[in-house]
């Protein structure tokens, strides 16, 4: 079941079929999952107890051999495998643009703020919500892009 009162549970549901290329990758996953759940609006720093973990998770999100689609990918398979139990599903989409600001997160994925020439991480997400139930199932599919910076116009 999606969105369990139990992190940990919702955690391993959703998280442990990852296909990350080796277990202790997808542990470490499940971990911080269910470290975030258990401390909704909070970061990674403030939602883990230990400075090991906290660099743990550093060196997953560091860790050019873990893709996001991958993440993306159990979470996408485990809402589908909750989905077969429900008997009407409306899947409710919107598309969110997400800005940067920390120069970190800017200066690796080229994001930028300034009013020239603004751009954020756009993100197309489908949420399955059984209404019977007023149950939300899980995200079911989500693309994400950049939008290029090219001048519609130029000047002569």
């Amino acid at each position: 079941m999606m969105f369990s009162v139990n992190a940990e549970q919702w955690a391993t549901e959703t998280f442990s079929d990852a296909e990350l290329g080796d277990l202790r990758r997808t542990k470490r996953l499940v971990k911080i999952t269910a470290s975030l759940a258990n401390h909704i609006g909070q970061s990674i720093v403030q939602s883990l107890k230990s400075a090991a973990d906290i660099e743990a998770a550093y060196r997953f999100s560091r860790n050019d051999a873990i893709g996001a689609q991958a993440i993306a990918e159990a979470g996408f398979k485990a809402t589908a495998k909750a989905a077969s139990s429900y008997s009407c599903l409306l899947a409710l989409e919107d598309t969110t643009s997400l800005e940067f600001t920390h120069q970190t997160v800017r200066d690796e994925m080229g994001h930028t703020t300034s009013a020239k020439s603004s751009r954020g991480m756009q993100a197309h997400s489908v949420l399955l919500f059984a209404p019977q139930e007023k149950h939300v199932v899980g995200l079911i599919k989500q693309e994400r892009w950049v939008r290029d910076i090219k001048p519609v116009w130029t000047k002569s």
